[in-house]
C-alpha cells in the first residue's frame, strides 16, 4: 500500500467493512480535472415508503453509462424485504411494489452492500439526488455504523436549470418545470417503467446523457465543471 493510500485509511474511522474501504479507494482515483468523456455515472433511483425523512427503501435501481454509452447489460435492481410497509394500499398505489414482490426481496443491509460495491470508481447521479442519497445514508449508517457516502453526485435537475437558465437568477426558477416527467417531456424521452427504481433510474440516464451533450457544447468540459452548479 502506497504512503498516500494508507495517510487516506489512517483518516477514516475504524471498523468500516473490506467491501466499503475499497469503495472509498475507488473514488479517492476520480479527479474534478477528469475530462467528461473520461467518466463513467452510476444512475440510481430509490422507491420508499414516503417522501419523509424516516422512509423506509423499499427499492434500489442503478444503470452504468458514460457520456455517450449507456450499458442497459449493468444494472442493478433490487427490491427490499420491507413487508410491513408495502403492504399499505396507499403506499402499492405510488410505488407499484406488491407484497409478494417485496417478500421475494433482500434484505437493505444486502441491498446497500450490492449499491457500494456497483459504484465503485463511479460518479453518482440521479434527479434530486440529495434525497436518494439520504436514504441510502440511513440504511448505511444503521448496518455499517460510520458508512456514508462520499462519492462526487450530480442532480440532474439541477444540471437542466444550469443548461437553460444560464442567463436567468435560477431563484425564481419554476420547479414543476424540473420535475422528471417535465424533463422527459422536454427532451423527448420514452417513459420505461415509470416509478419504479429501475425505470426511472433509466429514463435519468437517459436525460443525464442528453443534458452532458449539450453542457459539453456549452463549452464544459470536466467533471470540475458538472459540479459548479
Amino acid at each position: 500500500m502506497s504512503f498516500l493510500k494508507k495517510l487516506f485509511r489512517k483518516s477514516r474511522p475504524e471498523g468500516l467493512p473490506d467491501f466499503f474501504n475499497a469503495y472509498l479507494d475507488s473514488i479517492e482515483k476520480i479527479d474534478n480535472r477528469t475530462a467528461i468523456k473520461d467518466l463513467e455515472f452510476v444512475v440510481f433511483d430509490t422507491e420508499t415508503t414516503s417522501l419523509e425523512k424516516d422512509a423506509k427503501l423499499l427499492s434500489l435501481g442503478a444503470i452504468k453509462c458514460t457520456k455517450s454509452q449507456l450499458h442497459v447489460n449493468n444494472i442493478l435492481d433490487c427490491y427490499i424485504s420491507w413487508t410491513e410497509d408495502a403492504e399499505k394500499p396507499e403506499n402499492v398505489e405510488i410505488h407499484g411494489i406488491t407484497n409478494r414482490q417485496s417478500k421475494a426481496g433482500v434484505s437493505a443491509e444486502e441491498a446497500v452492500e450490492r449499491f457500494i460495491k456497483f459504484i465503485k470508481g463511479a460518479v453518482l447521479v440521479a434527479q434530486h439526488i440529495d434525497f436518494d442519497v439520504a436514504v441510502v445514508n440511513s440504511v448505511l449508517k444503521k448496518y455499517f455504523k460510520a458508512a456514508q457516502l462520499k462519492s462526487t453526485t450530480l442532480d440532474t435537475a439541477k444540471l437542466a436549470i444550469r443548461l437553460e437558465q444560464s442567463r436567468f437568477d435560477r431563484s425564481t426558477v419554476d420547479r414543476k418545470q424540473y420535475t422528471l416527467d417535465a424533463l422527459m417531456q422536454r427532451y423527448k424521452i420514452q417513459p420505461v417503467e415509470r416509478h419504479s427504481a429501475i425505470g426511472d433510474a433509466y429514463c435519468t440516464a437517459v436525460l443525464l446523457m442528453k443534458l452532458l451533450a449539450c453542457l459539453e457544447q456549452r463549452g464544459l468540459k470536466t467533471l470540475g465543471d458538472l459540479t459548479k452548479v
